[in-house]
């Protein structure tokens, strides 16, 4: 709040927006705040004694007018109608930062290392660590720092806190870029933004520097619109400093939005807009980014290209879920629209905005087929990075071609806002929930890893430093970690998620090779172990790991703890599509039960390619060999062999197994012989 109120003052002393466009200003300055006292050696937490220094002088004689005209009053309820549906689509269901993919942990490492430290240029990087964190850009980061206190233990809930801050401002600033060409185009923008599929895109969560570099980006642009409008100096240096900041956070945004710039005021012959924006954005990238002229010339030089990304089939693919499939295909209809009108008659800003996104397809055509390297352009990893910038643009876009059949036909246009809503929310719906739902750190875990803290204290943990909750310990405790090697006596603790990753890499640890480790501390899949004594599972492990005789995928996934694709909604909806299948991704790969009565026969119902080969294991005694006899197709093997009461594993090993060529286990079956 202390820094919506901030930028509330900025923005009242700009004469722009205050309301709608103070709480991004708040966001862009305390970001400025941090890196700036940092650049000059004082320690980052005075920065909250100085942003609310600068709120007290900014406050002094403000005149708040306390009429607002009804037009309005509308629109801002539209707008809260807009933000109150991202939840709705959302199911207002939020968990914390995912251990999933490596981006989460890797920001919130660096955040921790700014507190750590005390400084946003920090020299120091734990061993467990790169050292090439010290390079990225640090403005999220130190974004994060404030909203956390500056406390290593609320760095987790200020990531939260801003993603969702996020999703309930984006359709405001949509409405800000949109209105300032005509508010209907506003109104549009705002109540499409949680209704682009774009927006849930599985990775968008991951990258958050990027989700925070959308709001960036729209801000900016309101600032060039009102620039080019003004003409003032104030609002001229306001927009080179935002869009410096997003440059800080991260630079692809930055060169899109110096595209949609570009163009912008070529097509209006107001350059000087553009020059001094760039100066000034550049500037503070140059002087707030470590090795920021690194950064310069690798992107004049870079043109990296990745073949799963940059072909044909992924250009198909990810134009079709942001504009055919999710219920998205009368958005889509709206956008080409917008793309080919606004070319022929629209404005200056709309020009350049459709200009913008056709430059980014150009990109991928560039990275799928032509590989020309353009300066700064080709520097953007592969064309899913590229086409992820166009986010935000989107709904922007779709607006304009709504707004286009609103002046032909109003009721034609409320047709395709209204239906298009109703047909995305489902698959929108399901989206968000099924990736939050791969988010596997939750309070549950911070409680664990808060456990292990209290009980290893200073003693160095070891954790498999990849894909799993264990590398939160030295984020949210002061409990060092090392990372898992053959030589485990580099620690005296070993912790083991068994939950399921779900990455396309297999989890370092198998835990079915440490059964015989003492077992300090475990609570529903997370393990502590003590490695200097041994052990048998204690009651709680063997309740948790516990079947009656079924152990289904599509019930719970806990079985599943070694090679198993079990959480990562991208990979599944890719391989064994149709098939609720577990994933395994790798030769080996380990299912752990406990049982407390005896069988005589297993049964498993799997799925492979046709021809390969299976070989199964029971607690290390080979058991069967197995060849697929139809192409994915729904098999069912029978093992006849004896299940005594007590913990059990059963081992799946078959060569050259990847993601790309998976095998999928839905359901086994323990049996007892009968008449």
């Amino acid at each position: 709040m202390g820094l919506l109120i901030f930028g509330y003052l900025i923005a009242h002393r700009l004469d722009v927006e205050p309301l709608l466009s103070g709480p991004g200003l708040g966001i862009v300055i305390s970001t400025l705040t941090v890196l700036a006292i940092s650049r000059v050696g004082i320690d980052v937490s005075f920065s909250r004694i100085i942003i609310a220094a600068l709120a007290l002088l900014l406050g002094i004689k403000v005149d708040i007018k306390g009429k607002i005209e009804r037009e309005k009053i509308l629109d801002f309820g539209m707008i809260a109608i807009s933000s109150l549906l991202g939840l709705v689509v959302r199911s207002f269901y939020f968990l914390l930062p995912d251990y999933r993919a490596a981006d989460t942990w890797f920001h919130a490492s660096k955040v921790k290392m700014i507190i750590s430290t005390g400084t946003v240029y920090f020299s120091h990087v734990p061993g467990y660590f790169s050292a090439q964190i010290i390079k990225y850009p640090p403005g999220y980061h130190a974004l994060i720092a404030l909203l956390s206190g500056f406390k290593g233990e609320n760095i987790i809930y200020g990531m939260n806190s801003l993603r969702i801050f996020e999703i309930l401002y984006l359709p405001a600033l949509a409405y800000l870029v949109g209105r300032e060409i005509r508010r209907e185009i506003g109104i549009f923008a705002a109540l499409l933004t949680n209704f682009s599929a774009l927006y849930y895109y599985f990775v968008q969560y991951a990258l958050l520097p990027a989700f925070t570099n959308y709001m960036i980006f729209l801000l900016s642009v309101y600032f060039l619109e009102v620039a080019m409008r003004d003409r003032g100096i104030k609002i001229s240096i306001m927009l080179g400093i935002t869009s410096g900041i997003m440059a800080v956070v991260h630079p692809y945004q930055y060169i899109l939005f110096q595209a949609t710039a570009f163009f912008t005021t070529i097509l209006s012959k107001n350059r000087k807009v553009f020059l001094t924006q760039l100066i000034l954005s550049a500037s503070v990238f140059l002087v707030f980014t470590p090795f920021s002229t690194e950064y310069a010339v690798k992107g004049i030089l870079m043109n990296p290209r990745f073949s799963n990304k940059d072909n044909p089939n992924f250009l198909i693919s990810i134009l079709r879920y942001s504009f055919v499939d999710n219920g998205q295909i009368l958005f889509g209809l709206s956008l080409i629209l917008a793309l080919i009108l606004s070319l022929m008659r629209g404005g200056s800003i709309e020009k350049g905005l459709s200009l913008s996104f056709l430059l980014i397809i150009f990109m991928m055509l560039d990275k799928t087929y032509l590989n020309i390297r353009i300066p700064y352009l080709s520097a953007v990893w592969n064309s899913e990075r590229a086409f992820m910038l166009t986010t935000p643009l989107i709904p922007i876009l779709e607006g304009i071609g709504l707004n286009y059949i609103f002046k032909v036909k109003k009721e034609l246009a409320a047709i395709f806002l209204v239906v298009g809503m109703m047909i995305s929310y489902p698959y929108l719906r399901i989206e968000h929930l099924a990736s939050e739902s791969s988010y596997l750190l939750d309070p549950e875990v911070v409680d664990f890893i808060k456990e292990v803290s209290r009980i290893a204290g200073n003693e160095t943990v070891m954790t498999a430093c990849e894909f799993d909750s264990g590398r939160w310990i030295p984020i949210l405790t002061e409990t060092p970690i090392v990372c898992y090697s053959k030589n485990i006596s580099e620690a005296r603790y070993l912790y083991v998620d068994t939950r399921g990753a779900g990455e396309i890499e297999v989890y370092p640890i198998n835990i079915v090779n440490f059964l015989d480790r003492r077992v300090v501390l475990f609570r529903d899949g997370l393990w502590l172990l003590d490695l200097n004594k041994h052990g048998k599972p204690t009651g709680d492990v063997l309740s948790y790991y516990h079947t009656n005789g079924t152990i289904s995928y599509i019930k719970d996934t806990k079985w599943f703890v070694y090679g198993w694709v079990n959480k990562n909604y991208a990979t599944m909806k890719l391989r064994l599509k149709g098939f609720p299948y577990a994933i395994m991704i790798v030769n080996t790969s380990s299912i752990l039960f406990s049982t407390s009565e005896s069988f005589d026969r297993i049964e498993i119902r799997i799925s492979g390619k046709k021809g390969r080969a299976l070989e199964i294991y029971l607690d290390g005694e080979f058991i069967k060999r197995y060849e697929f006899k139809t192409e994915y197709g729904d098999e069912r093997i029978v093992l006849k062999v004896r299940v005594d009461p007590g913990m059990h594993y059963l081992i799946l090993y078959s060569p050259n197994t990847t993601y790309k060529i998976p095998i999928g286990v839905k359901e086994i079956m323990l049996k007892r012989e009968g008449p």
